[in-house]
């Protein structure tokens, strides 16, 4: 069967993946210079450190089996950092605490009070996953969890999962992260963490692996009209025509300082337009001076000019970590970063199958019982491949 996979994201990337393995004859189209999707390192800049930035750093759960399976099949299994939840927060005095997911470092979570942290506990133990309201942060409430214990300790984790905070997300989108993210197994938790630019950790070596397998890539190549290809069988992976579906924006700003500001790879800000900041020097292997500040779901960001929105997070960064002088910045912004999973936005979300049985969809925006993650994105993508391949062998048979 001739395949061609419309969209060299990780959700085309995998349909075709799987579908040259299993041995058909596809082509990816991708109408960018460069295969990865939303996941890509920014073009180089004359004075960008070594390596250049990303378009944010993106991270990955033990949870998330598909994408780590997905990297291991292009051979970059070991381009990630596997580390333990163990997530630093920083509040506005300055002050420390850790989320690790076990009782007895919850109950020494002190940036809330020690009724907050055992509700905390007692909501854990007696989790379900029935809905009792539209939001998650109400769905929170319903469980006994204040306002504050919504916003500094469930926020530190559900906003950059579902790029929106406890209080828009659908509560069946924090409930899901909730139960496959902290209640599995402890692994289920990790942090999984790029130690290479993500261009050439995705786009560029699952290009190779297609190639490798005898599919053919082709990038630059913008299709209009799916039904003008030579194909048997067509993926659309591309973002939604749908337009009742709404997108979150990731804003990211890289950094590098006159010192190190971060002794460690991660950590979480309360109260702060800098949400989480990533030592990239430390996790690459560079200059550990080196930065990344991701802020999620905050549209207000996107309205500041370059320097304005370096000024707001520099000066957000250094109020925490101390004084230090910037020797370079650069912006990244992805107004579409993802779909906005809101209440009723799952109704939304459509299968692979269309109603052309030689044509599937693909995306994480697509309805695959996961957030618009990297996870999802994958999940799709083999999704897609299935329906494809059960419907061919429908028809030989």
């Amino acid at each position: 069967m001739k395949v061609a996979v419309v969209g060299g994201g990780l959700a085309g990337l995998s349909a075709a993946l799987d579908l040259v393995d299993a041995g058909h004859e596809v082509t990816v189209y991708e109408a960018r210079p460069t295969l990865g999707g939303a996941v890509q390192t920014l073009p180089r800049r004359e004075g960008d450190p070594e390596p250049p930035p990303d378009n944010g750093q993106h991270i990955a759960l033990g949870c998330f089996t598909e994408y780590l399976r997905f990297l291991d099949r292009i051979g970059e299994g070991g381009s990630v950092r596997r580390l333990p939840l163990e997530l630093p927060v920083i509040d506005e005095r300055g002050r420390t605490a850790t989320i690790t997911p076990s009782a007895s470092a919850l109950l020494r979570y002190s940036h809330l009070s020690l009724g907050e942290r055992l509700r905390l506990l007692k909501a854990l133990v007696r989790w379900d996953d029935k809905p009792r309201a539209a939001t998650f942060g109400d769905e929170l409430r319903d469980r006994s969890q204040s306002s504050r214990a919504v916003d500094r300790f469930w926020d530190v984790f559900i906003r950059p999962a579902l790029n929106l905070r406890a209080d828009e997300a659908s509560s069946e989108a924090g409930l899901f992260t909730v139960r496959t993210a902290l209640l599995g197994k402890r692994s289920d938790s990790d942090l999984v963490l790029p130690t290479r630019p993500l261009g050439e950790m995705h786009g560029e070596a699952a290009g190779r692996a297609l190639e490798a397998a005898g599919a053919t890539v082709e990038t630059g190549a913008r299709v209009d009209d799916p039904d003008s290809l030579d194909a048997d069988a067509v993926v659309l992976a591309v973002p939604p025509s749908d337009s009742s579906l709404e997108y979150s924006p990731i804003v990211s700003v890289h950094l590098l300082y006159d010192r190190e500001l971060l002794d460690r790879p991660l950590a979480a800000l309360l109260g702060s337009p800098a949400h989480w900041i990533f030592n990239r020097g430390r996790l690459t292997g560079s200059d550990p001076r080196y930065l990344t500040v991701v802020s999620s779901g905050a549209p207000e960001l996107e309205e500041l000019r370059g320097r304005e929105l370096v000024d707001l997070i520099s000066g957000a960064v250094t109020e925490r970590l101390g004084e230090a002088e910037l020797l370079w910045s650069r912006v990244s912004r992805e107004p579409h970063a993802t779909i906005a999973v809101r209440p009723g936005s799952e109704a939304l979300r459509l299968g692979p199958e269309t109603d052309r049985p030689n044509v599937v969809r693909a995306g994480a925006w697509t309805a695959t019982g996961w957030p618009p993650t990297m996870e999802g994105a994958v999940r799709s993508g083999r999704a897609a491949a299935r329906v494809l391949t059960r419907a061919r062998e429908g028809v030989a048979a």
